[in-house]
């Protein structure tokens, strides 16, 4: 039994005529009605009444139903092996920042390694802002990008939200009187000497306004560029630093405190061009992200 002689019964089921079937096929009626001949011999049960009009028999009509789930099912994998040889030699420009990274690390291994013949390019701009801008500018097709941000002239979709914590080194005062995860206030912290963003990063910002809700502004001991210096500095017990629970490295010694403030929360995005209508290819990255 082949697929052939499954599409020449059901084209003979549609029509209820060998002759219009044979038609609609292509081929020689008698060519067609010898096939469905041998295909009756072999399943020992005959699928036509041959009358007129033409008509299916008990087992006919039982494997016309599973003979069409049977051709949809080959056409659908058809069209999905299609699809995917397609994507695989498609292209896209991914740009992401350290933090997003750190949000979903198995997120661009993971496509890279399902689409290893796609034309991926991917790229780590200095700052989230950066990405903003290449995305506007048709540098790249998309970008991980961690709001709170200006997503005017943007599309995006969420991807991860996390909380941002203070970190603190387990050998210093306050990680000693603290587990990590316990909840806290900024007040707590207020004797704290502190390692924040500097004050061309859009955090700083955040940061300074959640201190003056708290109603003091910080001991900066320290600025820095980056959640890598800031948690190590942290974790050697000279100041308290603000991190996100990805960015700490299982190896520092720390513990973490939530201080209570939704405002500090992350959320990563996945964004592109506002109108843009997205690829295949692009589409199964942003599901893998969200997998992660």
């Amino acid at each position: 039994m082949s697929l052939r002689q499954m599409e020449f019964v059901l084209a003979v089921a549609d029509s209820l005529s060998f002759t219009k079937a044979a038609k609609r096929l292509g081929v020689s009626q008698p060519s067609l009605s010898q096939s469905v001949l041998n295909l009756e011999s072999e399943l020992k049960v005959r699928l036509f009444e041959r009358q007129s009009p033409l008509k299916l028999t008990l087992e006919g009509e039982l494997y016309v139903q599973k003979a069409r789930l049977i051709m949809e099912a080959y056409y659908d994998l058809n069209s999905e092996l299609s699809s995917l040889v397609a994507l695989k030699s498609d292209s896209v420009r991914i740009g992401f920042s350290q933090n997003g990274y750190k949000m979903i690390p198995g997120a661009l291994a993971k496509f890279c390694r399902r689409f290893s013949r796609a034309n991926i390019k991917i790229t780590q701009p200095h700052s989230t802002l950066q990405i903003r801008q290449m995305l506007l500018d048709g540098e790249i097709d998309l970008g991980m990008l961690i709001l709170p941000l200006d997503t005017a002239e943007l599309e995006y979709e969420s991807i991860k939200r996390s909380k941002l914590y203070a970190c603190a080194g387990a050998n210093s005062a306050l990680g000693r009187r603290y587990r990590s995860f316990s909840r806290v206030s900024l007040v707590d912290l207020k004797d704290e000497k502190f390692i924040l963003p500097a004050r061309s990063q859009r955090n700083r910002a955040i940061l300074d306004a959640a201190f003056a809700r708290a109603g003091y502004e910080p001991n900066v001991l320290c600025e820095v560029q980056t959640f890598d210096v800031a948690t190590a500095m942290a974790a050697s017990g000279v100041g308290v630093c603000f991190t996100l629970a990805e960015a700490a490295s299982s190896g520092d010694e720390m513990v973490l405190l939530d201080v209570g403030e939704t405002g500090l929360d992350k959320e990563l995005v996945i964004a592109y061009k506002k109108g843009k209508k997205l690829s295949r290819l692009e589409s199964e990255f942003i599901k893998i992200a969200k997998q992660e």
